[in-house]
């Protein structure tokens, strides 16, 4: 996978595939029955990211037959920007590699920055975030390194009770390394493939939505049908359900209509702007994703900035630019001469360097 200490995973950022390197601190500990992933959310900070922490998810393993190997559900709660390890103790006491997890959100939302497992064989396999947001899920910038380098993955949020759309996700852990003989594409058309492919086929990474299932159960898996044949048949496998829930829940849409600044009683971002230099922050990436959720953002290297109610992006004003632009110093948008907010923003986070 690469140098001891070190394990490659797949990531993708604005459409373009590179290597995540995870240290061994971003993994937990083996269990000599069982299987450990940790889970790792996106940072709140003021005026950015909110309420990223939450419920930790339902954790269901499959073995590479599909077969399921066991569950834990209840977790507990993990902080925003922090981590939590769920221990998933396998049916029989069987150390069977558990190659396929499917992770089932719960009443709090949380946004995934990344998540790793551990198998009792002490095998490591990790995933980020960037998959949800490249793949058509809820996301917004996690603001987390990984293994103390510059790569800060998207967060994808999941929930249980449809404050955002997806209700889970499932992986299948060796899509999402590279080792010899499979190494990521050079060409953009082949790039392009294997994104498509890690998205849309199913077993290697599928998003489960709440408009259809409130709880996901069971994954897709690939079919070993032990011939020497490229092509590839799936199936679905089924898990228990947790503990029955009585409570009704309430529907939410996540698309807050565009208020002027005075209220945020629709829009809990309303209220609130990123601005950042970075080039993994680019506005226009941000503005032009249908699924991103979030406050108002603004790079200032990019010279953009991108409301986030009606996904509108304006660039920034200027010595020669003084209208139709967003205003950097009084952090207002004007249109047309005027300010478009009648309040200015609650919470001002500056992410610049």
């Amino acid at each position: 996978m690469a140098e001891f200490g070190i394990i490659d995973a797949i990531g993708v950022l604005s459409g373009v595939l590179g290597i995540i390197q995870f240290g061994m601190d971003n993994f937990a500990e083996p269990k000599r029955v069982g299987s450990t992933v940790r889970v790792t959310v996106g940072l709140d900070t003021a005026g950015g990211l909110n309420d990223a922490g939450g419920d930790l998810p339902d954790v269901r393993l499959f073995n590479e037959g599909g077969e399921f190997l066991g569950i834990t559900s209840g977790a507990g709660k993990v902080a925003d920007g922090g981590y939590g390890d769920i221990t998933v103790n396998h049916n029989e006491d069987l150390n069977q590699q558990p190659t396929y997890a499917l992770f089932s959100g719960n009443k709090n939302a949380i946004c995934v920055a990344a998540v790793s497992i551990t198998f009792p064989s002490s095998d490591k396999y990790s995933w980020v975030g960037d998959w949800g947001h490249q793949c058509g899920g809820s996301w917004y910038y996690s603001n987390v390194y990984i293994n103390q380098g510059s790569r800060k993955p998207d967060c994808f949020w999941i929930d249980g009770n449809n404050d955002q759309p997806q209700s889970g996700f499932q992986v299948h852990w060796p899509e999402f390394v590279t080792e010899d003989g499979n190494q990521i594409p050079s060409d953009p058309t082949d790039q392009a493939n294997k994104i498509n492919y890690l998205c849309n086929q199913g077993p290697p990474f599928k998003m489960y939505n709440y408009a259809d299932i409130h709880d996901p159960k069971s994954i897709a898996y690939w079919v070993i049908n032990n011939k020497r044949s490229e092509d590839q048949e799936s199936a679905v496998s089924y898990a228990p359900p947790t503990a029955p829930v009585s409570a009704r829940f309430r529907q939410r849409s996540t698309h807050y209509p565009r208020t002027n600044g005075t209220s945020a009683a629709y829009d809990p971002h309303a209220n609130r702007l990123v601005m950042s230099n970075s080039a993994q922050h680019a506005a226009e990436t941000l503005c032009e994703s249908e699924t991103s959720v979030g406050p108002d953002f603004v790079n200032v290297a990019d010279g953009l900035f991108c409301r986030m109610s009606d996904k509108s992006l304006w660039p920034l004003c200027d010595a020669a630019l003084v209208d139709n632009c967003f205003n950097t110093d009084t952090h207002q948008l004007i249109v047309n001469g005027v300010s478009a907010r009648d309040m200015p923003y609650d919470n001002v986070l500056d992410w610049t360097d």
